[in-house]
């Protein structure tokens, strides 16, 4: 066996340190103030125990002594007996002396090796918990990295949605205004003449309107431009009577104003987007519910379907979008329960902290 055992246990952001496991014997610096300090009552009695053990021997010793001494000396007896008899129980005397010692030294033995065995159990214990303590922060450590990678994609993500959005909007929008335009000067002039020609024109300019239309559609996608000039509660509004018209489902809207952060403004508005889409795909819902309020000193947010649910506990490895939703909370600060279960719908509670206050406006400012 080695002398020692060197385990190391890493932790975030501190130097790791060497738990060294002593030996069980000398290695353990265990004297004997050690021993008889762990359990001070057991040696003091194997201690008495041995001294009335020699202390009956060598009663027994004398006894018998003074017996042999009373014998008749005129009995007869063989030679050499009564010298043979003296060596005999001088010699249990001492065996008695020796196995008592003995029995003191084993059991001193014995009881330094478990005092030594249990140190060792507690160095054990000590290194278990300084692994669980180094582990946890490892967690900690990593979910906290993958949250902010998260909010860095989700941030790039949104960043070239704006951007798509915006070209969308300037470059598409120009060359399809300008082609309607254009289609309206043709028809200006080929007034009153080729009627054909003006039937498809007028078709031509009717699915230019449609794809203006859908154009709108895929930049309010890609980014909603109501959420900056209309806020957050009009956004919401118009996304789930968006999603009531194309579904056929009835949306229960209460929503509060409230005061976020713009970023988590977004948040909120791509998680209901996001469950709503859920909702319209695997919910087969009859009806949802949208709440929006400030509580407690944080907005809460709700989305509830009555849908046909489904096991919250065994989520499925497809499950992206839930668990896409749960890291965006967090990197807000905030805290996403789901609740759900086969046949009694699904649940989708968000609670964020709220925006600081904004300092009001010196009145000279204003007077400026």
């Amino acid at each position: 066996m080695a002398d020692v055992l060197p385990p190391t246990v890493p932790a975030h952001n501190a130097t790791p340190e060497t738990v060294r496991f002593p030996r069980p014997g000398a290695s353990m610096n265990l004297n004997w103030l050690k021993v008889f300090a762990h359990r001070p009552w057991v040696l003091p009695l194997a201690a008495v125990g041995a001294v009335l053990m020699v202390a009956i021997s060598e009663l027994a010793f004398h006894q018998t002594a003074a017996i042999l001494a009373q014998i008749d000396p005129a009995l007869p007896a063989p030679p050499g007996v009564a010298q043979a008899l003296q060596q005999s129980m001088q010699l249990g005397r001492i065996g008695v002396v020796v196995l008592s010692a003995i029995s003191l030294v084993a059991l001193f033995l014995v009881h330094r090796q478990g005092l030594a065995l249990q140190q060792r159990q507690q160095v054990l214990q000590q290194v278990s918990d300084m692994e669980n303590l180094g582990l946890e922060e490892v967690v900690a450590q990593r979910t906290a990295e993958l949250v902010q990678l998260a909010q860095h994609l989700q941030t790039a993500r949104e960043d070239e949605r704006r951007r798509l959005a915006r070209d969308l909007h300037d470059e598409l929008g120009a060359l399809l205004t300008s082609a309607k335009m254009d289609a309206a000067r043709i028809r200006i002039r080929l007034a009153g003449s080729q009627p054909e020609v003006l039937a498809r024109l007028a078709h031509m300019v009717t699915a230019i309107d449609s794809v203006i239309a859908l154009k709108r559609n895929i930049t309010e996608d890609l980014h909603p431009s109501a959420l900056a000039h209309l806020g957050l509660v009009s956004t919401l509004e118009i996304l789930a009577s968006d999603f009531a018209r194309a579904g056929g489902l009835p949306v229960h809207c209460n929503l509060q104003p409230v005061r976020l952060q713009p970023q988590a403004d977004l948040m909120v508005y791509r998680l209901v987007q996001e469950s709503l889409n859920n909702i319209g795909k695997h919910a087969k819902a009859s009806q949802v519910w949208l709440d929006m309020r400030e509580d407690d000193g944080q907005v809460r947010l709700l989305v509830r379907d009555d849908g046909v649910g489904f096991d919250a506990q065994a989520l499925p490895r497809g499950a992206n979008g839930l668990l896409g939703m749960r890291f965006r909370v967090q990197a807000e600060h905030g805290h996403l329960q789901l609740v759900s279960a086969p046949g009694q719908g699904t649940r989708i509670e968000v609670r964020l902290p709220l925006a600081a206050a904004q300092p009001a406006m010196p009145a000279s400012a204003l007077a400026a």
